[in-house]
């Protein structure tokens, strides 16, 4: 499905699922060592390094950009909290669903509620997102 100003409010946008992957955990990656690195992750209570959050911003983008199209990089907005950790391997569904279509310039801005949660359900990223179609 692609983004229209009568697609009905309620209205799903099309899933993407992935699996997490965690590059700055790999033994190249030099001498650096924060939160996304198994070792100091562990030492702050965590059970592994954290997928660094611009990855899962990333994947939220991808099924932005698939839903609203170049227009997307013209007229889109989106803003996110992140609520849980995401780590290597974890299976993750990135969703969302439109929650208003709201008249601007000639055109409609549909508002989306987006997120990204871990295939138990536990989200991971919430926010939202519109571009005018």
């Amino acid at each position: 499905m692609k983004a229209s100003a009568d697609l009905p409010i309620g209205s799903s946008l099309p899933e993407i699922k992935k699996s997490a992957h965690n590059p700055y955990n790999e033994s190249n990656r030099g001498s650096e060592k924060n939160i996304h690195d198994d070792a100091v992750a562990q030492k702050l209570g965590f059970t592994r390094g954290f997928v660094a959050g611009g990855q899962s911003i990333g994947m939220i983008s991808e099924m932005l950009l698939s839903f609203f199209g170049p227009e997307y990089f013209n007229s889109g907005r989106f803003q996110a909290t992140y609520v849980s950790p995401v780590f290597e391997d974890d299976e993750i569904i990135i969703k969302g669903t439109v929650r208003d279509r709201v008249p601007e310039n000639g055109k409609t801005r549909l508002e989306c509620d987006v997120w990204m949660e871990k295939a138990d359900g536990t989200k991971t990223v919430v926010g939202t997102a519109s571009a005018l179609v």
